[in-house]
């Protein structure tokens, strides 16, 4: 055999061991791997901090009729002028089971609102409240009555009285609602109203005549004897009306 025949087939021979070998241990500069798999990642919503101050609508709208509240139901009913506050835990104007102020007083007994706002002035100088309510009441005929009033994060409880006219010392009231629950304000709300018994005067009926308790005695949920006006916890017992509802809405 002719020896250069051989020696380039020895040549071809070396070139295709090295091939398979650089092969078969993976030293070809390709790569074929697979991306590394990941949790995607979200961005949380945006949250806009609660507003500090803001405005609700109310109304007043009632309820007492002849046809729901049928004893002895008197002429000329109506609601007197709706006074209260926005407050923190401090400033509330009344508690049941407390012999009530004479503010609470004067407006369940002639629907006065003179020495209530005096209170109320001293609650807010003491540094308990920062805005007033004194609004129109319910006339005679009347359904419903609208306003607006502020409330803020340092003063987000409300309270609101008006008498029950006629009645000897009786009146309806919402008593320190908070408005600003798990750091977010009420946006509507309905409350249906009961009767309170301010505790100073001792007539059984709407159109009684004055007949003052002395010593007077606490606030309470008005109860009557069924042939007197007939409630019992503050509704009409034979119906189970209650004699008007307020709605709060918060302003937009």
């Amino acid at each position: 055999m002719n020896l250069c025949v051989t020696m380039n087939k020895l040549i071809q021979l070396s070139t295709v061991l090295s091939f398979t070998l650089l092969t078969a241990c993976g030293g070809s500069s390709s790569s074929n791997s697979t991306p590394e798999t990941t949790t995607p990642t979200t961005t949380p919503p945006s949250s806009t901090a609660p507003a500090d101050t803001v405005t609700y609508e109310l109304t007043f709208t009632q309820e007492w009729t002849a046809a729901n509240f049928t004893t002895n139901y008197p002429s000329g009913t109506h609601f007197s002028p709706l006074v209260g506050l926005t407050h923190n835990t401090e400033g509330g104007i009344f508690k049941r089971d407390e012999v009530a102020s004479p503010g609470i007083v004067l407006m369940a007994e002639t629907g006065g609102k003179s020495t209530l706002k005096n209170e109320i002035s001293d609650i807010q100088n003491a540094g308990h409240s920062n805005y007033l309510i004194d609004e129109s009441g319910i006339s005679n005929g009347g359904k419903s009555v609208t306003f607006t009033f502020e409330a803020s994060q340092d003063f987000p409880l409300l309270s609101v009285v008006s008498m029950i006219a006629p009645s000897p010392d009786w009146f309806v009231a919402i008593n320190s609602l908070s408005l600003f629950n798990d750091n977010t304000w009420v946006e509507n709300q309905t409350i249906e109203l009961k009767v309170y018994d301010a505790g100073s005067d001792s007539g059984l009926r709407f159109s009684s005549g004055n007949l003052a308790t002395n010593p007077a005695e606490p606030i309470t949920l008005l109860s009557s004897e069924r042939d007197d006006t007939d409630f019992a916890e503050g509704i009409h017992y034979q119906t189970g009306k209650h004699i008007g509802y307020i709605e709060i809405k918060l302003m937009q």
